[in-house]
């Protein structure tokens, strides 16, 4: 069976669509690939040029949504690529590189080292192509994306960091950036009692708890007015502190707070494992805070609630919220 000739035969005059001219037919088919496509699996079905200038495509191509590849009724800010199911990935993938066509990735190893593929899979291409592309993308506004990111954690920060730079310097800003940037609040798995019932013993059953981090500015002490010299406020030329402040309040001061799950559920009893999940937490607020707060200002990191050692009970001794170097934030990691 013959595969029909090229529509651009129509704008021909018709000499040249006669029984003998199927070699212009098939010659043309060459332009329309490229130009405005042909929907079959010539040159790895990509697309041509009309379909990835449409407006649609180039209008959202440099959007990190993406929003061609996915489905126009579609209401969800920021649609799945690497966290959707691996069939669905892989659908999605195969439709960008219809529209970009990157060549296959190579292996330059595979001729001399032993057990090598010569070639990537078929989306390792066009996935380090939009690994790269969001990575420029996020040039453009000024944000350097880490490269460990998700694909989809780097449409995330790009789609929404214009937003945050409004909010540059603020408490709030600073919280949604914190937020935004380590995906917080972080749920984690501790453990809680249970009580002995129905023949069963009492023992520790996991529960799910988040930590959730807070900034703010604290709060100035109030400036009195008075006539009298021993009363008044003075201005003094250095601030110390608890002194009281003409601003009305600590610019230069982010008070953050960690809030630990027991905030919230006494029950709640954290894991050797979740002391170090709060501590690693502590320390990328400390680097990411030193990166993005206001010149000249400090910030101060806290951990809610403190934690008191508790008396042995046969409850402690199945399950304690208070172990020193164990599930507390002080002592050495396996030293009591």
């Amino acid at each position: 069976m013959s595969l029909p000739p090229s529509s651009y035969l129509r704008y021909l005059p018709a000499v040249f669509s006669g029984k003998d001219s199927a070699f212009v037919g098939d010659y043309l088919k060459i332009f329309e690939k490229l130009l405005t496509g042909i929907g079959d699996g010539a040159l790895d079905g990509r697309r041509g040029i009309q379909e990835l200038l449409n407006t649609d495509v180039a209008g959202n191509l440099f959007y990190p949504r993406l929003s061609f590849l996915f489905d126009p009724a579609g209401t969800d800010f920021m649609p799945p690529i690497s966290a959707a199911k691996p069939n669905q990935q892989q659908a999605i993938l195969a439709n960008l590189d219809s529209y970009i066509g990157v060549p296959a990735v190579t292996n330059p190893l595979a001729a001399y080292v032993a057990g090598q593929s010569a070639t990537g899979s078929a989306q390792s291409g066009i996935e380090a192509w939009l690994n790269s592309f969001l990575n420029w993308l996020g040039g453009w506004v000024d944000l350097t994306l880490d490269n460990s990111w998700s694909i989809d954690k780097k449409r995330m920060v790009t789609a929404q960091i214009l937003a945050l730079y409004r909010l540059r310097g603020t408490p709030l800003g600073l919280g949604y950036m914190l937020n935004l940037l380590l995906d917080l609040p972080l749920m984690i798995e501790g453990v809680q009692y249970q009580e002995a019932g129905d023949g069963f013993p009492a023992k520790a059953v996991p529960v799910k708890g988040q930590i959730t981090v807070t900034v703010s500015n604290p709060k100035a002490p109030c400036i009195g007015v008075s006539d009298q010299v021993q009363t008044a406020f003075i201005l003094q030329e250095r601030y110390h502190a608890g002194s009281q402040v003409v601003s009305g309040y600590f610019p230069w001061l982010f008070n953050v707070q960690i809030t630990l799950p027991n905030a919230h559920n006494s029950g709640f009893v954290l894991t050797s494992q979740n002391t170090q999940q709060v501590l690693r937490l502590q320390q990328q607020l400390q680097q990411l805070l030193a990166a993005i707060k206001p010149a000249a200002s400090r910030f101060a990191i806290t951990i809610f609630p403190s934690m008191q050692l508790q008396a042995v009970t046969p409850q402690t001794q199945i399950c304690n919220a208070a172990t020193l170097g164990i599930n507390t934030l002080l002592g050495l990691q396996g030293i009591p």
